[in-house]
């Protein structure tokens, strides 16, 4: 079962684990290289049918499919992918994350 909450925790531990080997490997990644990994780790979650279900029943249940911001939605991994991707910048502030994690490892 997807519980928001722990992918969300999960999510922000993999973001930090990301600059921090980034940051030793001799690269000072930016918030758009951050981004990019968010999108690429939504991209990985949502990839089978059953965790796509899980995740629009925890994060969707009410969604206007045809209305939302990124433009209609066509089946499920699509409404997953935008649940996740607008719950995360709901949530998470990847600016201070970069900031900060590279402030604690600097």
């Amino acid at each position: 079962m997807f519980n928001k909450y722990q992918w969300l925790k999960e999510q922000k531990e993999s973001l930090k684990e990301y600059i921090v080997t980034e940051w030793a490997n001799g690269n000072t990644p930016d918030y758009g290289e951050v981004c990019e990994k968010l999108q690429n780790d939504i991209d990985n979650d949502v990839i089978y049918y059953n965790a796509c279900w899980d995740i629009c029943k925890e994060l969707a249940p009410c969604n206007e499919w045809d209305k939302m911001e990124f433009g209609p939605v066509t089946n499920l991994a699509q409404l997953a992918y935008i649940s996740l991707y607008e719950f995360a910048n709901e949530n998470l502030d990847l600016e201070e994350l970069l900031n900060e994690t590279l402030n604690e490892n600097a």
